[in-house]
């Protein structure tokens, strides 16, 4: 039985708020004595502080209110990456060729409001907070966007800065000289043949994202694969040849050898966290 309900987070108080709406309108008070919840924030200590929002919550406070039996909480993409033994062939879409996988780490790349990343190492799942490492300077264009944001930002853009939900439209921005522009994420996208600024703003996006990728693979050595997921993805590679993503993901001079062995995926899938929380009960089990 599951019961699937969704809320914006900035609506509620606290989290005990949210969750007493969600047990009571499910009638799930009585049943539910223990849970697996993911968090967009770094899980140190008690003290949970979501990064793209200022709600926070005590895991113990959590625990003593609503799930006596136990609570899990992981960073979100670390419960999503779980999954990425339990994903069905028909919904993984392989970019560029086919590669068959090697035994080795998996990371998971989730673009959205933030960037996050998480790499599965036979059944253990570890969290990064890798979308916060900065760009380096390297093609022009991108060296030139990077110039355009410390000049306007006064710091350095890191790799989320872009390849996030704001990364769309400071990009935008930046190629059509209108930072203060109120065209939609989703129109810049949706117009992508059809007007010059789209074009550059979804074809610069996509590079970035290659070098994100790319340098990811190498520091994980993850022969297993490199799945990237999400809304934001999906949309990024609407109407796109794999092919030369897959040729962008590949441009290295010393280890490209390694990066053409490496499996690249595209996730349809949508409920990953769903998947690595059952993949995670599973593994409980065995123990």
């Amino acid at each position: 039985m599951t019961h699937t309900s969704t809320y914006k987070i900035n609506d509620f108080q606290s989290l005990n708020d949210l969750f007493s709406i969600y047990l009571n309108e499910n009638k799930l008070t009585q049943f539910v004595k223990s849970a697996i919840i993911g968090v967009a924030a770094p899980v140190i200590g008690d003290i949970i502080r979501f990064v793209n929002t200022d709600l926070s919550f005590s895991i113990k406070e959590i625990r003593s209110n609503f799930f006596p039996e136990g609570l899990q909480v992981l960073n979100d993409v670390q419960l999503q990456v779980y999954s990425l033994n339990r994903i069905p062939n028909d919904s993984l879409c392989a970019i560029g060729k086919k590669k068959n996988s090697l035994e080795g780490p998996k990371i998971l790349i989730v673009p959205g409001t933030g960037l996050g990343l998480a790499a599965l190492i036979d059944s253990k799942a570890i969290a990064t907070e890798a979308g916060h490492i900065t760009i380096p300077h390297c093609e022009d264009e991108v060296s030139e966007l990077i110039d355009d944001f410390i000049k306007r930002k006064e710091r350095k853009p890191t790799f989320e800065d872009i390849i996030s939900g704001k990364g769309i439209s400071y990009i935008y921005g930046f190629f059509s000289n209108n930072p203060d522009h109120s065209i939609s994420n989703r129109e810049i996208l949706k117009k992508y043949k059809h007007d010059q600024y789209c074009q550059n703003t979804k074809e610069l996006l996509l590079k970035i994202l290659s070098i994100f990728t790319r340098q990811s693979a190498l520091i994980w050595g993850s022969t297993g694969g490199v799945y990237l997921s999400g809304s934001l993805v999906k949309s990024l590679f609407q109407d796109i040849n794999f092919d030369n993503f897959r040729e962008m993901f590949e441009d290295s001079a010393t280890m490209k050898e390694l990066l053409i062995r490496t499996p690249l995926y595209l996730i349809r899938e949508e409920n990953l966290a769903f998947l690595g929380s059952l993949e995670i009960v599973k593994n409980d089990y065995k123990k």
